[in-house]
């Protein structure tokens, strides 16, 4: 005799709607399955044999097998002693394909969907429906379109299946008609929506995205709204109603604002309350605010986080500073009062690294300023973060101060690290304006070993010149951070630049170079080289001006060199920076008892400075100068003359052509005196917004080199203006491009308006 026991939703709620007898479970059966087995059927089912089956229990086996998501309809009978659970399980989502979503797509909305259970291979619910069509309003209401139609079919296919289609009518985009602002008299309309990112429908914009109504994006506005007033002293502007209104035929939005605009005040004095650790006198050496100017909500803020930051550098990790403003209403002024709670002082216990997996970890540890044991220090911290980051080898570092479980005055630092590949071995050929075609080979590595240390071999061959230099370079040769350069190179040139002055030379030199850091930023540079040289002339082609050296001189020098400098660098990067500065001075002198005696001083300075909407200008300056110091007839060498003209001084003028001239031939000889600049306004580029390997820039260049000091004259100097690219490739190192207009060329002036090197020029 079959009895009917309970049946779907109803039944669980309605105990009394189906009457039956109790009874111990002498069994159980599952009938209507498909794909599922057995076993998971008693894993969601509370019930086992020897159980009693009554009223509660049954409720109870309903609400765990519904629970489990796998079933669509469930009932419980009765045969005999045995309980029979029959089940309908769900359709499985045999595929689902969206059509006519052009506005919105890509992986975001399938991630969407996929995190809802719109999954191939996934159960299918009715709910889920609801769901899709839910985000999907959800997304494209937030890109503007508020007449979208949204359908939803389910089809029917064998084995337990399903198939889901969506189709959307988009149709057109719902737009800003007017946003209006009503109580506002002091500032101009325009003057206030500038500070704001949604603006009205302008038929003059084709590709507007601006006046598609975003919610998130109002919220936004409304912030800045009230930065703007409330940055200009009105510290009780308020916006009392935000009103949008949907045009009945879903094409126009209006946004109307209602403010509140209050009263201005003026800032009459700061203080400082709380537990300050520091000196009241010293915190206020970081405020901003200034008595008597207008109240500004934007410095207020600053000022604490400043105040945060130094309470941070003398251990007080986790304080916070309120600025809290005490208003005067008769006299319509503030008094900030600075509200300090620096909490415990924190030490660091651990610094941690991960991601390094060939670079031993003593070399990463040396570069910490933020040592273990000690008073956390935000700002030593970050300086190591940069520390590392600039290590040729590190791609990326990222930085986490994590609290002590248990704790409240201990915190571990964890530097997770990307490392780059430290090694190359690159064949290659490549091009340079100076040097005609070359062909390159290198083995480098500036990790060797993961100790951090750098070998270099490099070989080149081109038009003119043939080269082999070997290096080995120990940034830490000592625990203080002195680094140690040994050098080996060899070079033979058939002329000095492309249009010779007719003259070979052969030289062969070691060095041995060290830099010692007397700050975070600054270096010394010291070493000692030497090298051989010798020049070959030609009776008919060789220049007065190399044949009258050889004449004073000899055609072959041993010359001892004395190699000093000083630099200070606070560049985010080494390549490729966007912020900081460079100043680098040297001095290398060929000391008395060389076949020549002179020296060459250079000086170089970067500068790169932030501008709006990620656009940064870079200013650079080369100076640079030689002279003999001995008696007699000038030591200066040919092959050591400076040269102008072309992509590294000004671009759109011939390698060297900006250089004095030799006699009879009249080509470039150089000189011992160069002036260059180059001002860049760097573009930010659509497909990388870290600009680290690619770069666009507008430039204006201006120089020239002079025979000496006493030959500088202002008129002379040469200019340009271009569009210039640069991309670091992986196979040819830096490809640079750039197209120049000479602004202020002579008659006689060799030009070359588009240039490009590529190659191992760096």
């Amino acid at each position: 005799m079959l009895r009917l026991i309970a049946g779907a939703a109803a039944a669980m709620w309605l105990p009394g709607a189906l009457a039956f007898d109790p009874f111990v479970i002498g069994g159980i059966r599952a009938e209507g399955l498909e794909r599922l087995d057995v076993g998971t059927v008693l894993t969601y089912l509370p019930l086992s044999v020897g159980d009693t089956l009554n009223a509660q229990t049954s409720r109870q086996a309903m609400r765990g097998l519904y629970a489990s998501g796998l079933f669509e309809d469930i009932r419980l009978e009765r045969e005999g002693e045995v309980l029979v659970v029959r089940l309908r399980e769900r359709p499985a989502i045999a595929s689902f394909e969206i059509e006519g979503n052009k506005a919105v797509g890509g992986d975001e909305l399938m991630d969407s969907l996929k995190s809802l259970g719109l999954t191939e291979g996934e159960l299918f619910k009715r709910e889920l429906l609801d769901g899709v069509e839910q985000e999907l309003q959800r997304q494209y209401y937030a890109n503007g379109y508020y007449d979208v139609e949204i359908e939803t079919t389910v089809e029917p296919l064998p084995n337990n299946r399903v198939d889901l289609k969506i189709d959307v009518t988009e149709n057109k985009v719902t737009t800003i008609r007017d946003i209006n602002l009503i109580g506002a008299t002091i500032y101009g309309r325009e003057e206030l929506l500038d500070s704001f990112k949604l603006s009205k429908s302008n038929k003059w914009e084709p590709f507007q995205k601006s006046d598609r109504y975003s919610k998130q994006q109002l919220n936004g506005d409304l912030e800045a709204l009230s930065s703007y007033y409330q940055d200009r002293g009105y510290l009780k502007f308020e916006i009392a109603s935000v009103q949008v209104q949907l045009s009945p035929n879903k094409e126009d939005i209006y946004i109307t604002i209602n403010v509140e605009e209050g009263d201005r005040y003026k800032v009459k004095d700061a203080r400082f309350s709380g537990d300050t650790v520091l000196t009241p006198d010293f915190l206020k050496l970081f405020l901003s605010t200034r008595d008597g100017e207008w109240f500004s909500r934007k410095e207020a803020t600053e000022s604490a986080n400043r105040v945060e930051a130094a309470l941070s550098d003398v251990g007080f990790a986790f304080a916070k500073v309120t600025p809290i403003p005490e208003v005067d209403e008769d006299s319509k002024e503030v008094t900030l009062n600075f509200v300090v709670d620096p909490g415990k002082r924190a030490y660091v216990r651990r610094i941690n690294f991960s991601g390094h997996g060939r670079t031993h970890d003593e070399t990463l540890r040396r570069e910490m300023r933020q040592l273990e044991a000690a008073p956390f220090s935000k700002s030593s911290v970050e300086r190591s973060r940069v520390r590392l980051a600039r290590l040729p080898f590190i791609e990326e570092a990222e930085v986490e101060t994590q609290p002590v479980p248990g704790t409240d005055d201990l915190v571990d630092i964890n530097f997770n690290i990307k490392e780059r590949p430290p090694g190359s071995v690159q064949f290659g050929v490549g091009f340079s304006g100076s040097q005609g075609f070359q062909v390159t080979g290198s083995l480098t590595h500036t990790n060797f070993l993961g100790t951090g240390n750098r070998v270099s071999f490099e070989v080149n061959n081109n038009t003119i010149a043939r080269s082999i230099n070997a290096s080995w370079s120990d940034p830490y040769f000592t625990k203080d951070g002195i680094s140690q350069t040994i050098s080996l190179s060899y070079r033979r040139a058939d002329s000095v630049i492309r249009f010779s002055s007719g003259f070979n030379y052969n030289t062969i030199g070691a060095a041995l170079t060290y830099g010692i850091p007397l700050s975070e930023y600054t270096a010394l540079r010291a070493g000692f080289g030497v090298e051989q040289t010798a020049i070959d002339t030609f009776a008919n082609s060789s220049s007065d001006q190399v044949l009258a050296f050889v004449t004073d001189n000899g055609t072959k020098y041993t010359d001892f060199e004395l190699r000093t400098g000083i630099a200070r660098d606070t560049r985010n990067r080494t390549f490729f920076a966007s912020r900081g500065s460079l100043h680098q001075l040297n001095l290398d002198l060929k000391v008395p008892g060389s076949d020549l005696e002179y020296f060459t001083t250079t000086y170089r300075y970067q500068q790169y400075v932030p501008l709006l909407w990620k656009f940064f200008a870079e200013i650079t300056t080369n100076l640079a100068y030689s002279d003999d110091y001995g008696s007699g007839a000038s030591q200066v060498p040919p092959y050591e003359n400076f040269f102008a003209g072309g992509a590294r001084t000004v671009r759109g003028y011939r390698d060297g052509a900006l250089s004095p001239r030799d006699t009879p031939f009249d080509n470039p000889y150089g000189g011992r005196l160069r002036t260059t600049a180059q001002t860049e306004l760097v573009i930010p580029t659509p497909f990388e917004s870290d600009q680290r390997s690619t770069r666009i820039s507008l430039f204006y260049d201006i120089g020239r080199v002079f025979e000496s000091p006493n030959d500088f004259d202002a008129d002379l100097l040469r200019s340009s203006a271009g569009f210039a690219f640069q991309w670091f490739t992986p196979f040819l190192g830096l490809l640079d491009l750039s197209y120049a207009i000479p602004l202020d060329n002579e008659p006689g002036d060799r030009t070359d308006r588009f240039q490009i090197n590529f190659g191992s020029g760096f």
